[in-house]
């Protein structure tokens, strides 16, 4: 497409700046507007909340023993990468006037402000970006195993592909690049911004809502704690804000008139950053299980998605018909230790015998007892000393 940039209306000449030099602001740091002050607040929200969770996850995986692992890393590097996103929007708060109508401010701040969208754009597409695969190979740990990770592979690959098509976007939608910033008489071109906005839009729903999805099959078969079962209903409940402020976004971007930027971008700016905290938040939810066991004072028994490892796998009830028809008996340490009538008049020795093949079959089993099984025998042998009473 070769039409002129949508942006390059908002020049001192052009509509917008109809109103006199004397009604707009001249100094350089803007004080802080009614609609400013909305993305001021909701930053600083997110900022404690993301803070606040990223600090209770290293904390957990700490208690749990389970170490780091790459999804760990990949959501610290996010949240690092969200809090660049964040001070982006208080550049275009107080230096480039977001907030205010185009006429009230100076052509350098509308300069400011357009570098700062700018970067604002790679931000959010590497934040938000990180954080869906770092949930994707969480839930690869957790519940898939075999074939059943083809489907989180494909979903993240998507992912990727999305994370791609929104920096090529950025990068090749005008030529050369400053004309995303530059206010004089164009000596470039630029594509459709709303098309692109949408185009990018749209994929990430459908992706956010297949990473939501990929897990439910999974979670409708667990046998879990009601404590747990709530929690679950609760974290997924939330989960749908991230889909439904991305949804939202979309919707705000598409109304963005970009004759008047620096006033109509405010709720895209106040959605995009609250998709991606919300999705920060959603991501440690389910790692938080030592602090939820702790602040509602319960000893963990492994029937929840949790397990006292730490990991987040559960016993569900295919796997527990698997335990019982194995032929294994778990025994404590009180059953182990068992008296042997009277000790020093008697010696026992332990046999172990280990063989594998076919078991008869049993009215225990409730699966194919044909299979090949390996069969543990302990044997004790009990016998008296001689001389010893």
């Amino acid at each position: 497409m070769s039409i002129v940039h949508a942006r390059l209306s908002i020049s001192p000449s052009g509509h917008g700046y109809a109103a006199s030099a004397s009604t707009r602001i001249e100094t350089d740091t803007v004080p802080l507007s009614v609609e400013g002050s909305h993305i001021i607040i909701s930053s600083v929200i997110l900022i404690v909340l993301t803070a606040l969770w990223t600090c209770m996850r290293i904390w957990c995986v700490k208690q749990s023993g389970r170490g780091f692992v790459i999804e760990d890393g990949l959501s610290i590097a996010a949240v690092i990468l969200f809090y660049g996103l964040i001070a982006t929007d208080f550049v275009m708060v107080f230096s480039g006037g977001l907030g205010y109508h185009v006429n009230e401010l100076q052509e350098w701040h509308l300069v400011r402000l357009l570098k700062a969208v700018y970067a604002h754009q790679f931000l959010y597409v590497a934040s938000l970006g990180l954080v869906k695969i770092s949930v994707i190979l969480m839930f690869m740990r957790i519940f898939f195993a075999g074939r059943c990770q083809f489907a989180a592979i494909a979903i993240m690959a998507l992912t990727i592909a999305w994370m791609f098509l929104a920096i090529l976007v950025e990068l090749l939608l005008c030529h050369p690049v400053r004309m995303n910033w530059n206010l004089q008489p164009p000596d470039g071109t630029c594509g459709d911004h709303k098309a692109s906005f949408a185009a990018v839009g749209i994929v990430d729903v459908v992706n956010q809502l297949a990473i939501l999805m990929l897990p439910v099959p999974m979670i409708l078969r667990l046998e879990m704690q009601m404590r747990y079962r709530v929690l679950i209903v609760c974290i997924f409940a939330v989960s749908f804000l991230t889909l439904i402020f991305g949804a939202i976004r979309l919707y705000t971007a598409l109304q963005i008139e970009f004759n008047d930027l620096s006033y109509t971008a405010v709720q895209t700016t106040i959605y995009g950053a609250g998709e991606v905290g919300i999705a920060i938040i959603i991501s440690s939810c389910p790692l938080l299980r030592p602090l939820f066991d702790k602040v509602f004072s319960t000893s963990t028994s492994g029937n929840s998605i949790w397990d006292k490892g730490g990991t987040e796998a559960s016993i569900s009830s295919r796997n527990r018909k698997t335990a019982r028809s194995s032929g294994f008996t778990q025994m404590n340490e009180s059953q182990d230790n068992l008296e042997l009538g009277n000790i020093g008049a008697h010696r026992n020795k332990r046999n172990t015998i280990v063989t594998a093949g076919r078991r008869p079959p049993s009215t225990d089993d409730e699966d194919d007892s044909s299979i090949h099984r390996i069969v543990v025998v302990s044997e004790t042998i009990v016998s008296r000393d001689q001389g010893n009473l």
